[in-house]
């Protein structure tokens, strides 16, 4: 076993670093042009900077992060980078910069050579910041790791002849004096005859300065069993302070079996083709305000709810869920913001050349600059919308598209797949996401992208009409074709469908005949019973699949996968249920939305952690498994037990 663990906390962002984009010569260049220049003339002077990469220092993986392109996978632009053609008449660039100031994107640009393999497909895609990218990569790594304890040890008194040794490096020169009640060892110098104790491995005491660790699973059926803190603390006879550090005792736990049982046994496994669903689940944060920071006026208040997005991606065939991340950074403040704006001018850059473009707050307002546009009265009252946020829980919301990409990003890596089959609901953040990260995969055809998405204006009765109607159908066909299985029916079935269906239609351009998506969807030939009508739309190049193995690919497309873990989620964690209805029926009551969203990823990881490992689901086959075996990452259901005490 290994050492005792803590969760990784705010200082230790420090041991990951990003790359700032930015030379030292330009930064020295800003400070005197932000007092000299208008912010539009400071931003167009660095906006070159966008398609400069950045990432994570000493990470081989994510040393290079450059998601600025052409994200249509039928332009011949997509997934290249900038360049500029010297050999051709005005020199023109691939992509150009366009769109407001707010709101900047990148325009592919026609190339014309005698080839026409430059021509663009009048595509315009968002322009983001790199540098932000990289700073939420860097943060989904850190609230998903645990380090090892690592007290500064004090081996010697004052004036010892002998205080640079240590019982690790030089054991001679200490005794050993047994172990303490906890089941740490003693050492006692030899020379100062200082005894100092050590801290135990975790197979030595897994419950090292820790009370009522006996509670610990029982606190775990509780909290998946959506009973609420208050109800809780009455049936363990704990306050809710014991009941959020037990919480994060419980989230320690589940990260160290991660590591151990996730993280290295996927490493270690080599998936030939991987189909994964990707889908977002919203919920609202109660925005309440800290203790001491009520206002005496209603009108001086910042937002009462804020709409807050839980990213997950889970395999489609076993279920096992590889990620699950709330869009809130709750280790950011107010300080950190401004101290980024006053070294790096955000406030006078385009947001895709700024630091925390991923924040809801990406700039610190500054004071006007001598050639500011911007007025005092109205610095002033972006100054203090700004500054409101901080009588208002720590942290602060990050937009869904940044959170996706470094949850891709991240999922590439665990990964490493030969060829990934993508399914999504028609979400543009999840779309432009997975074609921004996954681009090498798809322009070598080892990437496949279906759209799969439902009719929700259907109410109950009308879905299970819609569902009884082509059970009807497949039947009806299989009686022709006897010798057919219910999937193969409808694999036929999809397979006539294509014969006279296109996903993508052709435009003529330049004499050249090129594609691009038309949203033509089709109908899935069999739905579950609660889908109704389930529509069906390919995103990615399809000419190298044949009609029988598309429509094969096809039957399998669907949101079961993380439909079925957000519906736990949803069931089983109090905070994040569905809202209620008012006792007068007024409205939506959203009284057990939790205040701090840390708390929110705290219980979505440990409800991940025990469904993968430790909830069986019947198959198909009538095999009754856990995810995580059905996916091939362990051999054996495990229990809370076992995931907290570390007892297998």
């Amino acid at each position: 076993m290994g050492n005792l663990k803590r969760k990784a906390a705010h200082n230790d962002l420090d041991l990951i670093e990003t790359i700032c984009p930015f030379t030292k010569e330009q930064l020295d260049a800003m400070s005197k042009d932000y007092q000299e220049l208008s912010p539009l003339m400071f931003a167009k002077k660095y906006r070159d900077v966008l398609f400069c990469a950045s990432g994570l220092k000493d990470d081989e993986f994510f040393n290079e992060i450059q998601m600025n392109f052409c994200d249509n996978p039928f332009c011949n632009h997509y997934g290249k980078e900038q360049e500029r053609f010297s050999n051709i008449r005005n020199k023109p660039y691939r992509y150009k910069l366009g769109g407001s100031y707010n709101e900047k994107g990148i325009r592919c640009n026609d190339i014309i050579t005698d080839t026409f393999e430059e021509v663009g497909s009048d595509c315009t895609v968002d322009a983001l910041s790199n540098w932000s990218i990289a700073e939420e990569v860097k943060r989904l790594k850190v609230i998903n790791s645990v380090h090892d304890l690592h007290p500064d040890y004090v081996f010697h008194k004052d004036g010892c002849t002998n205080a640079s040794s240590t019982p690790f490096d030089d054991p001679s020169s200490f005794y050993r004096r047994g172990t303490s009640t906890g089941k740490s060892q003693k050492y006692q110098c030899k020379t100062c005859k200082k005894i100092t104790n050590v801290l135990p491995c975790t197979k030595q005491n897994h419950t090292y300065h820790q009370k009522k660790n006996a509670i610990l699973p029982l606190l775990a059926k509780l909290l998946v069993s959506r009973t609420p803190v208050k109800r809780c603390c009455e049936i363990l006879e704990i306050s809710p302070k014991t009941y959020y550090h037990k919480l994060e005792l419980l989230y320690i736990k589940c990260l160290e079996f991660l590591e151990k049982h996730e993280t290295h046994a996927l490493k270690t496994q080599a998936f030939d083709e991987v189909w994964l669903n990707t889908d977002k689940m919203h919920y609202y944060l109660n925005n309440i305000r800290r203790k001491g920071k009520a206002s005496a006026s209603y009108l001086d208040v910042d937002e009462s709810k804020f709409i807050t997005y839980l990213v997950t991606t889970a395999d489609v065939f076993s279920k096992y869920v590889f990620r699950s991340d709330i869009a809130y950074d709750y280790m950011v403040d107010l300080k950190d913001i401004d101290d980024d704006t006053k070294s790096y001018y955000d406030d006078h850059l385009y947001a895709f050349a700024c630091k925390n473009d991923r924040l809801r707050f990406s700039y610190s307002p500054q004071q006007p600059t001598r050639n500011d546009t911007q007025t005092y009265a109205e610095y002033e009252a972006d100054r203090v919308r700004f500054l409101k946020r901080e009588d208002y829980i720590q942290g602060m919301h990050v937009k869904s598209t940044y959170t996706t990409i470094a949850h891709c990003l991240l999922i590439k890596q665990l990964l490493g797949a030969s060829k990934y089959v993508f399914i999504s609901d028609d979400d543009p953040s999840i779309e432009t996401s997975i074609l921004r990260v996954f681009k090498d995969e798809i322009r070598n055809k080892n990437g496949d992208y279906f759209i799969c998405k439902l009719d929700k204006s259907l109410d109950n009765k009308e879905r299970y009409s819609r569902f009884i109607e082509s059970k009807k159908e497949v039947t009806a066909y299989r009686k022709q074709n006897p010798n057919m299985s219910f999937k193969e029916a409808q694999i036929a079935l999809i397979a006539e469908t294509l014969e006279c269906h296109a996903f993508h239609e052709s435009v003529e351009k330049y004499g050249q005949i090129y594609h691009k998506r038309s949203r033509n969807f089709i109908e899935h030939p069999l739905p579950s019973i609660n889908e109704g009508v389930r529509y069906l739309d390919c995103l990615t190049p399809i000419d190298h699949l044949d009609t029988i193995k598309l429509a094969t690919m096809l039957v399998n497309v669907n949101n079961h996968a993380v439909d079925t873990f957000y519906n736990q989620v949803r069931r089983r964690i109090s905070i994040l249920e569905r809202p209620l209805v008012t006792a007068t029926n007024s409205g939506k009551s959203y009284i057990y939305s939790n205040y701090n969203p840390m708390y929110a990823q705290y219980a979505v990881t440990i409800l991940r952690t025990f469904y993968n490992f430790c909830w069986t689901i019947k198959d198909f086959d009538g095999e009754i498994q856990t995810p995580a075996q059905r996916l091939g990452v362990s051999n054996k259901s495990y229990n809370y037990e076992d995931i907290i005490y570390f007892c297998s």
